[in-house]
């Protein structure tokens, strides 16, 4: 890869494959935390709902509380 290159000079692919590298290694880390995924589909119905997916499997509709960060399960959708 180009080490010391600045990212904006790198090329489509290496910018792909560096960001590739940098997102697999944080991954880890947050399922080395059983951190969930965060995501939003269909189902996120209003802009404080979230889908959480955890590395056991486990995968949460929520609803944030804008006000004070509270999460708040809405429905589990797939048990661990």
């Amino acid at each position: 890869m180009a080490a010391g290159k600045l990212f904006f000079k790198l090329s489509a692919e290496e910018q792909e494959n560096r960001l590739k590298a940098v997102l697999e290694k944080e991954m880890e880390i947050a399922k080395a935390r059983n951190l969930p995924i965060i995501y939003r589909n269909e189902l996120c119905v209003k802009p404080n709902y979230f889908i959480h997916k955890y590395p056991n499997g486990r995968q949460e509709l929520i609803e944030l509380n804008p006000d004070n960060s509270e999460e708040t399960v809405i429905k589990v959708l797939q048990e661990a």
